[in-house]
């Protein structure tokens, strides 16, 4: 536990980690994506909705060895990655 309080800032925020990690629709609009992959020397995400052209949105990695992007919402406002809309990482 003392682990988890010193790196992450206790157990609960790692036990709440689905909130950061994964793909997240934010107030906002934007969806942001996280992921862990310290072996990983890149990461992208596409699929429908860019017409499947991996290289618009590659993530950047972090010192931790997290990819992290965040695609803003289409001109409307609505979220980039339609809901059930497929997709690759």
């Amino acid at each position: 536990a003392q682990h988890f309080q010193a790196a992450e800032g206790g157990l609960e925020k790692v036990a709440r980690s689905y909130t950061k990690f994964g793909l997240n629709l934010q107030p906002n609009g934007d969806i942001s994506f996280m992921e862990w992959a310290p072996c990983a020397k890149s990461m992208s995400i596409f699929g429908d909705f860019n017409k499947w052209n991996r290289n618009e949105f590659s993530a950047k990695r972090n010192e931790f060895g997290c990819f992290c992007i965040t695609l803003k919402p289409n001109e409307d406002g609505t979220p980039r990655i339609k809901h059930l809309g497929k997709y690759k990482i």
